[in-house]
């Protein structure tokens, strides 16, 4: 090979050895770029994650809670029923005694 020729084959060396410097730097960019959207990606699921989990410990508190307002709701009616059962209770007994003392009974 003269030395013609191998100058030349090294100056398409150089050129393709620039060339391939550049395609690599572009490269290096993208897979930092790539990099960047995989990190933001998985702070993104871990964030998802978390608000999923926050929504079911939330639903599990508003349900406890509406079954804790359900029990106090029904408190003034169980004591009405109460009431209303001893005065029931009491008129019966009462009624009951004047019949007996009507009777003779007592």
């Amino acid at each position: 090979m003269s030395l013609e020729e191998m100058a030349v084959k090294l100056a398409e060396v150089d050129a393709r050895s620039k060339s391939n410097t550049h395609r690599l730097n572009d490269m290096d960019e993208k897979v930092d770029t790539l990099q960047r959207l995989t990190t933001a990606v998985e702070l993104m699921a871990a964030e998802q994650k978390h608000q999923t989990d926050t929504m079911t410990e939330i639903k599990t508190d508003v349900t406890a809670l509406g079954q804790k307002v359900d029990a106090i709701e029904k408190n003034p009616g169980k004591r009405w029923d109460n009431i209303v059962w001893e005065v029931l209770k009491w008129g019966v007994l009462l009624l009951l005694g004047i019949a007996a003392v009507k009777a003779g009974l007592a």
